[in-house]
């Protein structure tokens, strides 16, 4: 029997430190689970960040899903609605700083990136902060 993940991985405007707004409504049910990094690369897409494929690691934190409501408002948040979604649902594997690795969910940027910056070390937290 395969089970689904029970963390989400957020990278960008819905993680704890960053997150305002309805981003910070969205989480505010999830138990934080700590730090972890995925394999990728995130750009700058104006407002918020983009995960894409690549050999990078990229810096964030995990969540802990507890519903399928919970996850279905994520969903909806992330724009993973067709025809064209913004974004898609897929599991990784996360690492935790004492290097174990775990399943998560992360979302997956769907669109053109022709315009967006690279963000070198894969922190959209420090980035911000250097901007």
């Amino acid at each position: 029997m395969v089970t689904e993940p029970k963390h989400v991985f957020v990278y960008g405007t819905l993680r704890p430190t960053l997150a305002t707004g309805e981003p910070r409504l969205l989480i505010e049910g999830l138990r934080q689970a700590g730090p972890a990094t995925i394999r990728g690369r995130i750009v700058d897409l104006g407002e918020y960040p983009g995960l894409l494929e690549g050999s990078g690691v990229v810096h964030g934190d995990l969540l802990e899903i507890q519903t399928a409501a919970q996850l279905a408002a994520l969903d909806a948040y992330e724009g993973c609605d067709p025809p064209q979604p913004l974004y898609r649902r897929a599991v990784v594997l996360a690492e935790r700083p004492d290097g174990s690795q775990t399943p998560v969910w992360a979302y997956w940027y769907c669109q053109s990136v022709t315009t967006a910056s690279p963000i070198p070390d894969g922190d959209y937290a420090s980035y911000l902060d250097s901007r």
